[in-house]
């Protein structure tokens, strides 16, 4: 077994914030490293109480001479984390397999089995779920760091000559009070293949009570093993977590969602088994910013809808939106990607043409129990089916909305993000649902209304990237939209639409007496190329 070397013992005794005081005062290399070992097998028996939701999202890309990466398919994965066997549920029978036809992630292939993809993402929530120890690795100490207002020490990790098995190689974050590790950003190398595929992982955790980190986020990537840290990448996904809660409230929390329901009118049923199986944010102040565009819109065109229309907020990732009587169900992707408020109304318009026009997806939804993760062929985007009759009146409805609308005049980025939709729909069909490329024909209407004349061409938005707007709370499924004033991309090289990029959450801490932990209200997001 290799000893610590000695600029670890040194840098982990002398290397104290002034100011704070704490653990890291008090313990030597050693006792420091041995904290870490031992609270990081802590947490994964802590986790495995919980069956949070996950999804992953993959973008297969290739390397393109004038556009730098493009992305040439995706595949989307949504499902119920079992953290105590280590599996995903993905099927309505409660079985831990999907039908993998069409899992068929050339890069993934070098790596995971077709018939474990999903739980292979599941993995990445830690280092090393088996032999994460110092018989195993070895730490040195790089430095501290703050990540958001987290104090951190930062170590390289590197197993062991000859460790048999798959190991981890990279770097570690651990916040200085109890010594959890926050986030872990290297790759994992297969032992049979020590030196070819390299799967490289930046994963996240986040504090939701006092001593309680969870997974939250984690950006993925295959890298040539020549060139680790290169561009040339066969796909990179993202994996996000939410809807934590024990397994044994989770089950409780199933049966009772499903008798009450019994009892109500079909939209109230649907809402509350999509809130039941964890797909819909609970009511905040998300839904109060969406019920003032589509106040905006009623009250422009003197309309007085009854029932009152309700807006909510869809947890995933994809591009969708739709109406369950008169309640409008936008994604948080959507919400993320669109360029501002007029595009918003856009989509609320729309929907609002659906209700006005009396079209309701209310029976698809009466005989589907959303709680057992009913997606046994992936997603497909709640799979209902699309009349382009009807999407063709929602969008004649929706122009007439807009015209009286205070919308009309900021329609320049709207039309942008319509278009981009259209170009990306056929490569990108597990993001973009069908219910939003739909439409994709107001693009051309919406261009012909006078907008923006002066408004200079570098300076109008198509859409934003993924995951600069919208925070996602693990714990409390809570959502909230950030303040950032949205930029422009620089080039087309820089940018390409709805591409995936890495994230860097701000962390944050709870306080030892307890309560939230606090929350920005700017960016906690940053795009950035990797470590």
């Amino acid at each position: 077994m290799r000893i610590l070397s000695k600029t670890l013992l040194m840098a982990a005794l002398v290397a104290v914030i002034p100011g704070r005081t704490g653990p890291a005062q008090q313990l030597s290399g050693n006792e420091v490293v041995d904290r870490i070992v031992q609270r990081e097998a802590d947490e994964a028996k802590m986790l495995r109480q919980y069956n949070p939701v996950i999804e992953t999202y993959v973008q297969d890309t290739r390397p393109d001479p004038q556009l730098g990466m493009v992305t040439t398919m995706d595949h989307y994965f949504l499902g119920k984390a079992i953290l105590s066997e280590g599996t995903v549920q993905l099927s309505s029978s409660g079985k831990k397999k999907v039908k993998h036809s069409v899992v068929k992630l050339g890069g993934l292939n070098g790596v995971f089995s077709k018939e474990s993809v999903p739980d292979g993402f599941l993995q990445m929530i830690y280092v090393d779920s088996k032999d994460f120890d110092r018989q195993h690795y070895h730490l040195d100490y790089v430095r501290r760091e703050l990540l958001g207002d987290v104090h951190c020490l930062v170590f390289d990790v590197t197993p062991l000559k000859d460790v048999e098995g798959d190991h981890f190689l990279g770097r570690i974050w651990i916040e200085d009070q109890n010594y959890t590790i926050v986030r872990f950003n290297g790759a994992n190398f297969p032992a049979e293949h020590p030196k070819g595929f390299r799967l490289h992982f930046d994963s996240w955790r986040v504090n939701v009570a006092p001593g309680v980190w969870v997974p939250a986020y984690i950006y993925s990537a295959e890298s040539e093993a020549h060139d680790f840290f290169s561009n040339h990448l066969v796909f990179q996904a993202q994996t996000r977590f939410w809807g934590y809660k024990p397994a044994a409230e989770d089950e409780d929390r199933s049966r009772s969602e499903s008798q009450r329901t019994q009892e109500r009118e079909i939209e109230e049923s649907a809402v509350d088994r999509l809130e039941a199986a964890g797909l819909l944010a609970p009511e905040g102040e998300v839904d109060k910013i969406l019920a003032t565009v589509e106040n905006n819109l009623e009250v422009s065109n003197n309309l007085d809808i009854e029932p009152e229309v309700k807006c909510r907020v869809l947890l995933t990732s994809t591009l969708e939106s739709f109406t369950i009587g008169h309640t409008i169900l936008i994604s948080r992707g959507l919400l993320d990607v669109l360029p501002d408020e007029s595009g918003l109304g856009m989509i609320l318009a729309h929907e609002l043409g659906h209700i006005l026009s009396k079209h309701s997806l209310g029976d698809e939804w009466a005989l589907r129990d959303w709680s057992n993760f009913y997606f046994e062929d992936g997603f497909n985007h709640f799979d209902f089916p699309i009349d382009s009759h009807v999407e063709d009146a929602a969008n004649a409805k929706a122009l007439e909305l807009l015209e009286k609308s205070p919308y009309k005049a900021k329609m320049s980025n709207t039309v942008l993000f319509l278009q981009a939709v259209e170009s990306q729909a056929k490569t990108l069909p597990n993001l973009i649902s069908p219910h939003v490329v739909s439409r994709a024909p107001l693009a051309g209407q919406l261009s012909t209304v006078p907008h923006d004349a002066g408004m200079k061409e570098g300076g109008q938005i198509a859409e934003m990237p993924m995951g600069s707007r919208v925070r996602l709370d693990p714990w409390t499924d809570q959502i909230e939209i950030l303040k950032d004033k949205p930029m422009a991309p620089a080039s087309k090289r820089e940018h390409q639409p709805f591409q995936i990029r890495p994230l860097v959450p701000y962390l944050v801490q709870s306080s030892a007496a307890g309560g939230e932990p606090q929350r920005k209200t700017g960016s906690t997001h940053e795009s950035k190329d990797g470590e």
